[in-house]
């Protein structure tokens, strides 16, 4: 009898170690939803060691910004095509909780301190900041405006360790709005909210949502605003979502494409940037796989079908 309940509970075991395979390997991006493999080139191939997080990318003054994340100095910094700092712009009323996406209008740059993994956080907020307050001086300091916001629908403020849908990585302008997209760490979906660019403190409720089936860190719109880019990662993959044929806000209701991005396995990607209407840029983070630096995308491949099947 008690070989055959250690029997059982040897095969008990195993099953169980199968499904929790089958239950990990779920959370992949399922191959029938790619529409693409790419690779991207190296555009930036290393950035100095005060950007060993960077996270965010923008392109404003034939200049690169970009900061470090959670815990990071409270300085947004600006960098050329070599990869050398320029300038260092400290946000001198700001606090760097968890910085993460960086956006623009034309007279303002919005940072968005809103990193959330254990959705714990009750001072969501985003930095607006004047360009015509940012001068020449390779190190100078300015204030900021700051935007407050909650979430509407969120009832509990403690979840577990990387398990809250209410974390949010990625950030774009468009049409006198901010668009935040959800790293949703529960189900794997993005969901769309819109955020006012004036100083107040706002109440946030999601108005679309997207299975990516995977983790959003970076949102930018085409410089003619016809295509919403998003950056994600899961399982140390990244993948990059375009949207386009939409209507005004409803951004996942148009034509969506899936890219594997197969040459950054195991890179933690960041920011986003769209340096034509043709083509991107991504940031990463320093990993052990990857310094950080910022690759380019052409999406010109895509169109011409000459990316690898």
């Amino acid at each position: 009898m008690t070989k055959i309940l250690s029997n059982l509970l040897i095969l008990f075991l195993i099953f169980s170690c199968i499904g929790s395979g089958k239950k990990q390997n779920a959370k992949d991006v399922e191959p029938s939803v790619i529409t693409a493999k790419m690779r991207v080139q190296s555009f930036i191939p290393e950035l100095p060691d005060e950007l060993q997080e960077v996270s965010g990318l923008l392109m404003y003054r034939d200049l690169f910004w970009g900061f470090n994340d959670s815990g990071g100095k409270n300085v947004l910094y600006a960098f050329n095509r070599k990869g050398e700092i320029q300038m260092e712009v400290e946000i001198e009323n700001a606090m760097n909780q968890d910085w993460e996406s960086i956006t623009q209008d034309a007279k303002h740059i919005y940072i968005g301190d809103f990193g959330n993994n254990h959705g714990s956080r009750k001072n969501l907020r985003v930095y607006k900041i004047k360009k015509k307050d940012i001068h020449d001086e390779r190190r100078q300091k300015l204030k900021a405006e700051e935007i407050s916001f909650e979430y509407n629908n969120q009832q509990s403020f403690v979840s577990p360790v990387n398990g809250t849908a209410y974390d949010c990585e990625a950030m774009a302008f468009r049409d006198g709005k901010l668009h935040l997209f959800s790293k949703n760490w529960k189900d794997r979906i993005t969901q769309h909210y819109a955020l006012p660019v004036k100083k107040g403190s706002y109440q946030l409720e999601a108005d679309g949502s997207f299975n990516v089936r995977g983790l959003v860190t970076g949102a930018d719109f085409s410089p003619d605003g016809k295509t919403l880019a998003l950056l994600q990662y899961e399982n140390w993959k990244a993948y990059l979502w375009l949207f386009s044929n939409f209507k005004g806000e409803a951004f996942f209701a148009g034509k969506s494409v899936c890219i594997y991005l197969d040459n950054l396995d195991g890179v933690q990607t960041e920011g986003i940037s769209f340096l034509s209407n043709d083509s991107v840029l991504i940031s990463c983070e320093q990993t052990k796989s990857f310094r950080q630096q910022v690759f380019l995308l052409d999406l010109n491949e895509l169109k011409n079908g000459t990316h690898p099947n």
